[in-house]
């Protein structure tokens, strides 16, 4: 999931434990904008210890949550609230986590849209594990990048928000590739999935995009 922008509304945010409720998700991954620029970061973090509850978390910061105005999730990294430390989530900064007991490694880049991102985070992971790389926007990446993973997941583009905006999407957002808007998409054997995400911004609404998480089911062959 991405692009939560929380506070969500109390219909959405039901509709959202829910899901996973339903799905019992053995690891939750979220792809940045958890937090909204004005959200308290006491706030934001209780609603990761929610999330919690459901599975492990393991996520990355977008553009919204370095607001750098000691509010946002990134703050709370640089000025502890609640500490923040007995966190029960892992936020990756151009860093990975293995995840034994799943055969997943996971590569989270920080945000590349405020230039945060470490492009040497993006090498060859290596070893026998399924490995995922995690992102805010993968506008930067190159399809040689994108092959290095098994599974990339992002999201920002909120799959345009309001549908008659989508085709020109460009326009409001430099930073948005037109061929990864929303969905599932193959590099290869890569598959690429950009989230159409959950909240909004700019607008509080949305207009035939459905706020979704995606459930993404891994085997061993």
């Amino acid at each position: 999931m991405a692009d939560l922008h929380v506070p969500l509304v109390k219909g959405l945010e039901n509709k959202l434990i829910a899901a996973l409720e339903k799905n019992n998700p053995a690891v939750i991954l979220i792809g940045g904008d958890f937090s909204a620029t004005a959200t308290q970061a006491s706030y934001a973090i209780d609603k990761i210890k929610l999330l919690s509850r459901y599975g492990t978390v393991v996520m990355v910061l977008g553009n919204t949550d370095l607001c750098g105005l000691r509010q946002c999730v990134y703050c709370a990294l640089k000025y502890p609230v609640d500490r923040l430390t007995q966190l029960p989530a892992t936020i990756l900064r151009n860093d990975s986590i293995l995840l034994p007991d799943l055969g997943i490694k996971v590569v989270g880049l920080d945000d590349p849209v405020t230039d945060n991102d470490d492009t040497l985070a993006v090498r060859p992971p290596g070893g026998t594990s399924f490995n995922i790389l995690l992102l805010h926007n993968n506008y930067k990446l190159t399809a040689d990048q994108k092959r290095r993973f098994d599974l990339v997941c992002s999201g920002h583009t909120h799959g345009g928000q309001l549908f008659f905006v989508k085709p020109f999407l460009h326009l409001f957002d430099r930073t948005i590739d037109m061929r990864f808007i929303s969905g599932l998409f193959w590099v290869g054997k890569t598959a690429v999935v950009v989230t159409s995400g959950i909240g909004e911004s700019f607008l509080p609404l949305r207009m035939g995009v459905v706020p979704e998480i995606v459930v993404i089911h891994v085997r061993k062959i």
